[in-house]
């Protein structure tokens, strides 16, 4: 059984007072055309099965995220919008410890479910990118293993992302998808892209073109 803090009442959250982020319009327009085109693969109906070090014990501290609605595909109508997310202490698939927190620095957030095709052709995407160019400068990249299930195909997800040369930090979600449910999440691929202070500017479910991504994280650093 995950140890983890217990999630809050959801009254709890409070909206942080902040401007609309600059997030490029080509970043929405992508994004609905992800959701009603794309269709990100929804959450597997089948139980969660098998481990051999596949699930994680991560520790969540913080009130959970309101789920990403279909309709919320721009940043106006993301019940999101704004609200501080939990942080994360977890471990890797080498048992290295990564932690998602508030820290000051703008994090992208990517949440991977081994059997989603989408999340298998992102990956090699954004993985290429991040060898050409070393990343965005002042974001920090992560990704989430999550809702793992050995009657799936393409398992185990650690060895999908050692074939993909995948160097971005992982947390190893547990068997009940606890970072997922906690950032609101039920498709795939999931963005979370994070202000320095941890508030939410952006979220996102469905294919990303590598330019959406660097407009969206060049915002993130944006004065």
């Amino acid at each position: 059984m995950t140890t983890r803090a217990k999630k809050s009442s959801p009254k709890g959250p409070q909206r942080t007072e902040r401007s609309k982020p600059k997030i490029p319009v080509i970043g929405i327009a992508f994004g609905a055309v992800a959701l009603l085109l794309v269709a990100a693969i929804v959450l597997s109906s089948n139980e969660p099965i098998g481990s051999g070090g596949e699930f994680g014990e991560p520790t969540i501290t913080g009130d959970s995220l309101p789920p990403l609605g279909a309709q919320a595909s721009a940043v106006t109508n993301d019940a999101a919008f704004g609200l501080t997310a939990p942080e994360v202490t977890g471990q890797d698939f080498d048992d290295s410890v990564v932690g998602i927190k508030n820290d000051g620095t703008p994090k992208a957030i990517v949440f991977l479910a081994h059997w989603c095709q989408h999340c298998q052709a992102e990956v090699p995407q954004v993985q290429a990118w991040v060898n050409a160019t070393g990343g965005m400068p002042g974001v920090e990249i992560l990704s989430v293993t999550t809702s793992a299930n050995s009657g799936q195909p393409n398992w185990p997800p650690s060895e999908w992302l050692d074939r993909e040369g995948w160097t971005i930090p992982n947390v190893r979600d547990d068997s009940d998808s606890s970072v997922l449910e906690a950032f609101g999440g039920s498709a795939f691929p999931y963005w979370v892209f994070l202000n320095g202070d941890g508030t939410v500017a952006f979220r996102q479910s469905g294919r990303t073109e590598i330019s959406t991504l660097e407009a969206i994280l060049s915002s993130l650093t944006a004065g």
